[in-house]
C-alpha cells in the first residue's frame, strides 16, 4: 500500500510563549501525539509550523501533499486568521481537513455566528456589540462581555461578568485596548455550561461544567479554570434531555456549514439551552482537550480520535481528489470502521435527512 503524504498544519509553541495570546499554539505533547496518531494511520507526516510565510511553505509542497491536517489558528488576522490555511489550500488545489474558509470566518466573528444559527431556530442570548463610548441598548444585567473575535477564552476571566455600567464600561474599554475589535456583550446565562462535539456524522458523549463544583465556584470558563477544571466535569449519557440538547447542537454544526469535527459550547437558563460559539478548530491536545475528553467517555482513544477526523475528510474528498487518495488509504479506512463498529451506540438523530448517530450509552446502561 502506497502512503497518504500528509501535512500536519498548527502554530507551533516554543518556550517563553506563556501569554494568553498563545493558548491556541500547540504544545510538544500535542504535536508529538498528533503526528504519532496520524503515522498510525500509515501516513508520512511532515510538521509545518505556521507563520507569515505558509502560502510558500504550501506552495513549495503542493505536489505532494496528499492531505493538510489542519490545526492552525493562531495568526494575527482576527477574522480571517483561522481562514488561512484553508484559503490558501483551495487556492492550490490541496485537500485539507476541516471547514471551509467561509465558514472559519462566519464563526470568528461571534455576533455573525449567532445570528445565523438563530435564524435556524438554535436559541442564543440577547447580544449587541460596543465599543468604548458607546450605550448599552435593551439589555439586563448581569452581562457577559468578550472579545468578538478570539478562541480559546482569550480575553475572558472572572471580571467578564458584569453587574453595572462602571463594570461593563471598564470591561469594554480593555477589550478595545488590548484586542482592538468591539466587545461582544450578552445576557448572562447562569446556569451550567455544555460542550457538544462531533466527528463526521457521529455525536459524541456532551460534557457537562456545573461551575459550583469547581474550587472558587468560578462563573464563567476563563483559562484558570480550563485548567484546573478536568476532575470536575462530567459527561450526560443519552436521556431524552440530552438528545434535544444534540439536535440544538446539530442545527448549529448545520447552519454554520462545519465540516469533519466540530465542538460547540451552550450555556443553560430556566431549563433552557443557548448557543455560545462555535470550536470549528477544537483542541485535540491527547489527554486535556475537551474532544478528546468526549471520545473517552465514548470508549474512544486519542489516536483513533485522530484517525475518525483524517478518514471524516477523506470520504469527504475522494471524490474530488480521488488520484491523491488511490490506494493509499485502506489502513485509515479500516481503522476507522473498526472504532466505530466498537463503540457503543445509544441512538440516531436524522436532521435535513442527514443521520448522526449518538456514540456512547443510554440513560440506564452500565
Amino acid at each position: 500500500m502506497k502512503k497518504l503524504n500528509i501535512a500536519y498544519t498548527c502554530n507551533v509553541r516554543k518556550p517563553g510563549m506563556e501569554d494568553e495570546r498563545y493558548g491556541e499554539f500547540e504544545s510538544p505533547a500535542t504535536i508529538e501525539a498528533v503526528t504519532a496518531a496520524l503515522e498510525r494511520t500509515g501516513a508520512h507526516v511532515e510538521l509545518i509550523d505556521v507563520g507569515p510565510d505558509i502560502y510558500f511553505q504550501l506552495e513549495k509542497r503542493r505536489d505532494r501533499i496528499d492531505l493538510v491536517f489542519n490545526n492552525a489558528e493562531g495568526l494575527d488576522e482576527k477574522e480571517l486568521r483561522e481562514a488561512i490555511v484553508p484559503f490558501f489550500c483551495e487556492h492550490l488545489h490541496i485537500p485539507y481537513t476541516g471547514s471551509s474558509p467561509k465558514t472559519f470566518i462566519n464563526k470568528m466573528d461571534k455576533a455573525t455566528a449567532k445570528k445565523i444559527v438563530a435564524y435556524d431556530a438554535v436559541p442564543t442570548a440577547r447580544f449587541q456589540l460596543m465599543k468604548p463610548g458607546e450605550k448599552l441598548k435593551d439589555l439586563s444585567f448581569p452581562l457577559m462581555v468578550k472579545p468578538c473575535s478570539e478562541g480559546t477564552s482569550i480575553g475572558i476571566s472572572q471580571k467578564s461578568k458584569v453587574n453595572d455600567i462602571l463594570e461593563l464600561n471598564e470591561v469594554v474599554e480593555s477589550i478595545y485596548t488590548q484586542f482592538n475589535q468591539p466587545a461582544l456583550v450578552e445576557e448572562f446565562l447562569p446556569g451550567n455550561e455544555y460542550t457538544v462535539g462531533l466527528i463526521g456524522n457521529h455525536m459524541l458523549p456532551i460534557l457537562e461544567i456545573d461551575f459550583a463544583k469547581i474550587p472558587g465556584q468560578p462563573q464563567v470558563r476563563d483559562p484558570h479554570v480550563k485548567d484546573i477544571e478536568n476532575p470536575y466535569i462530567s459527561h450526560l449519557d443519552w436521556t431524552d434531555r440530552a438528545k434535544q440538547f444534540a439536535k440544538f447542537a446539530i442545527a448549529a454544526h448545520e447552519a454554520l456549514e462545519v465540516r469533519d469535527y466540530n465542538r460547540m459550547d451552550f450555556r443553560e437558563r430556566d431549563n433552557q439551552l443557548y448557543f455560545l460559539e462555535a470550536n470549528v478548530i477544537p483542541g485535540i491536545h491527547p489527554t486535556e482537550a475537551d474532544l478528546t475528553n468526549m471520545c473517552r467517555h465514548a470508549g474512544i482513544k486519542h489516536d483513533d480520535m485522530v484517525a475518525l477526523i483524517v478518514n471524516a475528510a477523506v470520504q469527504r474528498l475522494t471524490k474530488s481528489y480521488p488520484a491523491r487518495f488511490a490506494e493509499k488509504t485502506e489502513l485509515l479506512e479500516n481503522l476507522a470502521n473498526s472504532v466505530i463498529n466498537n463503540v457503543a451506540k445509544a441512538d440516531t438523530i436524522i436532521y435535513q435527512d442527514r443521520t448522526y448517530t449518538l456514540l456512547g450509552k443510554r440513560a440506564g446502561e452500565q
